[in-house]
């Protein structure tokens, strides 16, 4: 009976495992693309994690008076008394005063 899987010696840029057929060489150009690739993922689960930390508080904990306010707000914007401004610059500048 032939040997189906050959042991290859462990080499510095390979893992040392049974391979059914001798692997692919790494070049350098697939070392630079894995790298990127590595830090790639490496950043997405940064970011992941920091989505995951930012959630917003339950109703309850914010202030009823707050939300009092902000309900008879949308009440005014449905009735047609909300105020418009020509840019975000005039806006800033009515919050600011």
């Amino acid at each position: 009976m032939k040997k189906k899987f050959v042991e290859r010696p462990v080499h510095d840029d390979t893992p040392g495992a049974v391979y059914e057929s001798p692997p692919l060489p790494i070049s350098s150009g697939n070392r630079e693309i894995e790298r990127m690739l590595s830090n790639i993922i490496t950043r997405l689960d940064r970011i992941e994690e920091k989505i995951d930390e930012n959630v917003y508080p339950p109703k309850s904990a914010i202030k009823p008076e707050i939300i009092r306010h902000v309900k008879k707000a949308q009440a005014d914007i449905r009735k047609g008394k909300g105020k418009t401004y020509g840019s975000i610059d005039d806006f800033f500048q009515e919050i600011e005063a």
